[in-house]
């Protein structure tokens, strides 16, 4: 039987590029290459988890703006469960860019995170944790991860 995991925050939509060095300040300068991909701690979590052959479910707010349709796309493709805290939510999905350095790997990011919205524990599913092995909690939405913490004490799950 495969482990099922229940994964609780951040999904974002990753502008991904690969420089030589991080531009200066006022610079322009052109990436060696680019990428888009779904990001956030949370989903990148559950992808993994997903990918190493186990069930993923990804409790996060994505909505249904058209560039939110890209991030549950690549949801898809690793056959990963979404439930959406927002589903009719329309505003822009939280947008991370990236630029990662070739020679060394390291990274300069900028996001809003999950600053523009924050679900209420309302929206949880009232079987959240129904056939759940493990759940991760990234920390970008704290009251739903808290009742859901809550919730799996009172099961005796942690």
């Amino acid at each position: 039987m495969k482990s099922s995991g229940l994964f609780i925050g951040l999904s974002t939509l990753d502008l991904i590029y690969l420089t030589q060095n991080l531009p200066e300040p006022n610079q322009k300068i052109v990436a060696l290459d680019q990428t888009i991909a779904a990001g956030g701690p949370a989903t990148n979590a559950a992808v993994t988890f997903s990918y190493l052959g186990s069930c993923a479910t990804l409790l996060s707010a994505i909505g249904i703006h058209s560039m939110s349709q890209m991030i549950c796309s690549e949801l898809e493709t690793y056959a990963i469960k979404l439930i959406d805290l927002d589903p009719n939510r329309s505003e822009l999905p939280s947008i991370s860019s990236i630029i990662v350095t070739q020679a060394t790997g390291e990274r300069a990011v900028i996001s809003v995170n999950a600053t523009k919205f924050q679900a209420t524990s309302e929206q949880i599913p009232s079987d959240i944790l129904e056939d759940v092995a493990i759940v991760l909690i990234d920390g970008h939405q704290m009251q739903v991860s808290y009742a859901i913490a809550q919730q799996a004490k009172a099961k005796n799950f942690l």
